[in-house]
This record gives C-alpha cells, sequence and structure tokens, in this order.
C-alpha cells in the first residue's frame, strides 16, 4: 500500500545553545525513509553529539564523515533508520500507542510523528510537512517557536523497551501522567501479569545494586492508588508500581541527551543480545568516557551485580551514555537491573562475557581476560570486583530478606555458593 510522502525535522535541544536543527528524515510513497544531517549542523564547530556512532573523539572531520554517509541512515518499507527506530518503544506500549492510533496501516515513520514532541533525551522530531493521516489523531501547538505534535489518548511520549510503562509527575503524594505538551520526570513500571511481583524484585535489586557501589537511577516503589491518569485495567496486576526518576529531564524540565548502546551500534529488536559482547559496551566506556578510569570501574561493579543477582536482561539497550553537560560523555546511572533468576531460573547473561554466557562460570580469570583485550590494569580491574563481592557477603543477608521476603532472598542467597566468582573472593579472605 503506498504511503503518503512526508517530512520531520530532527533537533536536538542542547543545554547551553538551545535548539538545534540536526536534519530530515523524509518518508517516500514506497515507505523508504531518509534521514540527511543539515549543512548547516555539519559545518557547526559547536554542534552537540547526536549519536556516539557519528561522533568521532579524536577528529572532527572524522565525526563530519560519519554524520555525512548515508547507508546506517535509511530504513525501508517504514522502518525507521536503526538509530531513530531505537527510540520507539516496543512490546505492550507499541501495542498500546497502535490501538489509540486507531484502524489503519502505520509504520515506524507514522510512530515518530506522533511521539516525536516527548522521545528520550533532548531530540525533538517534529512534521515540517502535514501530518499523514496513518499518525492518527494529533494536534499541533506551537512552542518554542516550533509546531510540536501533540497526540490524543494516554500515551503521550516514546520510552524504549519492551515492559509496559508511562511516564509522570509528582503531584503532592500522587503521581499524575502530564498533560498536553509537558514531558515526565519520572517512570512508571506497572506489574506483570506474567511476572507476579515484578516492581518489587527489580527494585530490591536496584537497591541491592546499590549496595555494592553501583550508581544506580533513584527508584521507590508506590501503591497503584497513588497514580492518575494510566487506565485502572493497566494497573490491576499489582498492588504497587515502581516509579523510577529519570535522569534524562532535570526538575526544570529540561531535557538531557542520552542514547543506548544498542542504538550506537545500530542494533533493532533482537540484535540487541547478539549484536555485541559485554567486552564491546567496556571498550565503548574507555573510548568514548570523558572519565574513563570512573566510568571502567562502575560498568565492571555492574557486571558483577548482574552475576550475583541473575541479572539475564542486560542487553544492549540497558546500557546507556549521558551527556550532562557540553563536552561531558559518562555512563549513565544503572537501570532495569531485575534478577530474571528468580522468575527463570537457568536463565542467562543477556551479552556473551569473554566466552560465555554462564553466570557460574564467570571468575577473576575473565576479568583479567578483559583488563588485558582493553590494555588495562589487571591489578585495578581484579581489585574492584573482589570488593565488590566482598560487599555483597557483607551486606546482602541483612538487607535481601527486608527488600525479597524470605523466600526470595534464600533464593539469591543460596544461589551465590554455585558462583565461581564468589568461590573464588571467599577463599581469598
Amino acid at each position: 500500500m503506498a504511503k503518503s510522502s512526508a517530512i520531520l525535522g530532527v533537533h536536538l535541544l542542547d543545554q547551553n545553545i538551545g535548539k538545534v536543527r540536526v536534519g530530515t528524515l523524509t518518508r517516500d510513497s514506497d515507505g523508504a525513509v531518509a534521514f540527511v544531517v543539515a549543512e548547516t549542523f555539519l559545518r557547526d564547530p559547536r554542534r552537540p553529539i547526536l549519536s556516539l556512532g557519528w561522533f568521532d573523539p579524536d577528529d572532527d572531520e572524522g565525526t563530519r564523515n560519519r554524520l555525512a554517509r548515508r547507508g546506517d541512515k535509511i530504513g525501508l518499507h517504514g522502518t525507521l533508520p536503526p538509530w531513530f527506530s531505537g527510540l520507539l518503544p516496543e512490546g505492550a506500549l507499541r501495542d498500546l500507542v497502535l490501538n489509540e492510533m486507531g484502524p489503519g496501516d502505520h509504520d515506524e515513520f507514522d510512530v515518530l510523528t506522533r511521539l516525536g514532541g516527548d522521545l528520550p533525551g533532548a531530540i525533538l522530531v517534529v512534521p515540517e510537512t502535514a501530518v499523514p493521516a496513518s499518525a492518527g489523531p494529533i494536534t499541533i501547538e506551537k512552542k518554542d517557536g516550533v509546531d510540536v505534535p501533540l497526540p490524543d489518548g494516554t500515551v503521550k511520549f516514546s520510552l524504549a523497551g519492551v515492559q509496559l510503562k508511562f511516564t509522570a509527575n509528582v503531584e503532592g503524594d500522587r503521581l499524575t501522567v502530564p498533560g498536553r505538551g509537558n514531558t515526565g520526570r519520572c517512570i512508571i513500571k506497572v506489574a506483570s501479569e506474567r511476572y507476579p511481583g515484578l516492581p518489587e524484585a527489580e527494585h530490591a535489586a536496584m537497591q541491592m545494586a546499590r549496595t555494592i557501589g553501583v550508581r544506580t537511577a533513584n527508584c521507590r516503589l508506590v501503591s497503584s492508588t497513588a497514580i492518575s491518569g494510566i487506565p485502572a485495567e493497566l494497573l490491576a496486576h499489582g498492588e504497587r508500581v515502581l516509579v523510577v526518576d529519570r535522569f534524562d529531564r532535570a526538575d526544570d524540565d529540561r531535557r538531557i541527551h542520552i542514547e543506548d548502546a544498542a542504538q550506537i551500534l545500530g542494533a533493532i529488536g533482537d540484535r540487541k543480545y547478539t549484536m555485541a559482547t559485554t567486552e564491546t559496551i567496556i571498550n565503548m566506556v574507555r573510548r568514548f568516557s570523558t572519565d574513563h578510569r570512573d566510568d571502567i570501574l562502575e560498568a565492571i561493579r555492574r557486571v558483577v551485580a548482574d552475576v550475583l543477582l541473575g541479572n539475564g536482561d542486560n542487553h544492549l539497550k540497558n546500557w546507556s551514555f549521558r551527556f550532562p553537560a557540553p563536552g561531558e560523555i559518562r555512563l549513565s546511572p544503572a537501570y532495569d537491573i531485575v534478577p530474571t533468576v528468580l522468575y527463570m531460573p537457568s536463565d542467562t547473561m543477556a551479552l556473551r562475557f569473554v566466552k560465555t554466557h554462564s553466570f557460574e562460570s564467570v571468575n577473576l580469570h575473565r576479568f583479567e581476560r578483559v583488563a588485558s583485550f582493553l590494555r588495562l590494569d589487571a591489578k585495578l580491574i581484579t581489585r574492584e570486583v573482589v570488593a565488590t563481592v566482598r560487599r555483597a557477603l557483607e551486606h546482602w543477608p541483612t538487607s535481601a530478606p527486608k527488600l525479597l521476603g524470605e523466600k526470595k532472598a534464600k533464593q539469591l542467597l543460596d544461589r551465590l555458593g554455585t558462583l565461581s566468582l564468589v568461590d573464588e573472593v571467599r577463599r581469598q579472605s
């Protein structure tokens, strides 16, 4: 079926210089989509970073060449180029968006047209031609001199990922879905019929990771009855929801740019599990972070936390970089830490780590191999691993039962005895 041609303007809301026009996304009648970077953006020596995949930290000409290259900026049959596809929701939230768009043949370009006013990070995508009917009911309102799309319905935002989630703001003792044209400063993750107690399990894992030194996003459990603006049937599977403070939004609604590792690599769909390894992530940190020593140690602590907690879903979309100030590139706070082994006892690591997916096989030697591969100080890395494991052995026997309840805490704590890494650290004590 022929699609209506349309053009979207792509802007980056920079904290210093304001709205910067990056380029255009154009869909033709065959459904082919092309991202073309504006000449003004290419020539601007102050240009903010759009993606680390198109950024050369050592050479601005290299950055310009990557931005101008066309091969990774094309999508066919209504799919978006991979970087933009990575901004969109998947799974249950995508289904909810498509349902609110109404009947019709909706593609990714339509979804981005609809949700482009409230995307992850500091990207703003706005129509520059008539809004296609296939994007569903949308009102256009002028905001900061730009025509911003404001969709009708519950979902006025995009959050990447499969789990059903919403944005909200704190209003007194309640959490309210933001009104038209506003952005949410926290994320609500609702309970699941398939995985009972998931908000509580994720909250516990996030707190346990924090006690061993992982820099986690702030989060808390809130009663489902304290939520306004979300249909009751979507809150029906649990008494509490998990509320996570957004690190890509400031208290004054300023947007802070972020991108995940899947976007950087162009990994779409299930390729978030297969397109790279944990070593790839740590190498990205080494190459791009403006405090790479600190962020490498943080990445190491996260790998240890995944092994100890049995988090089998730390794929490429769960590692992000944050751009908190001009010229600054940092690993974002950790998020989506879930003890998946509580639901799937035989679960394995999402990303391969030094030739294994097995939690039980991870040991100090594999961390030494990472250090060697990345030309890092092996003693620095292994010291951090040992210290992180020791903190878990010291603190978790007390904190886990309070956070998880006796039964699930016993399951996780007993599992520690099956891990090579824990055995090695215990033998060193």
